[in-house]
């Protein structure tokens, strides 16, 4: 795969020079490449800041009692005997880090979460259903506070970054009921 697109790559830009004056090209490289790393750099600082939070109130009995009080709104998708005191903490830290728009550290959680709930799996080849409902509940990632996009949308100069907020709401809600109601037909299904 890295062949086809290095060679995508110097096509584009062999086509590139041919085409137009090659000091646009070069300028174009160089400008997104700028791009690129001030991109990184604000969502690295952001998942830096959300981690360490998270990392301080692993610390502490916060997370714990946020973590019961998160998953007790989520309980009922969750087969009681599929999901174990762990990976409750782990779902509550995903579910926290999806709400506040910084899906990068819902990664780690999200990992960890399937990792302790595939211990209590009685089928390892296959997933179980809260398995499937917290993969489903992961990849919509309901989201109130969009952080990651309002950040990159300030970092372009938007006039209003945060005038997102209520299109993603409404659509990361959607998403997140469409899912959930496509795993439990499926799993129905499957039975």
């Amino acid at each position: 795969m890295s062949i086809i697109w290095s060679l995508l790559l110097v096509i584009c830009i062999i086509f590139s020079c041919i085409s137009s004056d090659p000091s646009v090209v070069i300028d174009s490289i160089t400008s997104s490449s700028k791009n690129a790393i001030e991109n990184v750099l604000v969502i690295a600082s952001m998942l830096i800041f959300w981690s360490g939070i998270f990392n301080i109130l692993s610390n502490t009995s916060t997370l714990s009692k946020l973590s019961k009080k998160i998953y007790n709104i989520f309980s009922f998708l969750f087969k009681k005997d599929e999901v174990s005191e762990k990976s409750k903490e782990y779902i509550s830290l995903n579910i926290a880090s999806n709400i506040l728009g910084v899906g990068n550290a819902a990664t780690i959680n999200s990992l960890n979460g399937i990792e302790e709930m595939q211990k209590t799996n009685k089928h390892k080849e296959k997933l179980n259903k809260s398995m499937a409902v917290f993969i489903a509940l992961n990849t919509a990632s309901m989201q109130i506070i969009p952080t990651s996009m309002i950040s990159l949308r300030a970092l372009y100069n938007s006039q209003n970054p945060e005038k997102i907020i209520i299109p993603v709401i409404v659509i990361s809600f959607v998403s997140l009921v469409v899912s959930l109601i496509s795993v439990n037909l499926l799993w129905r299904k499957n039975e």
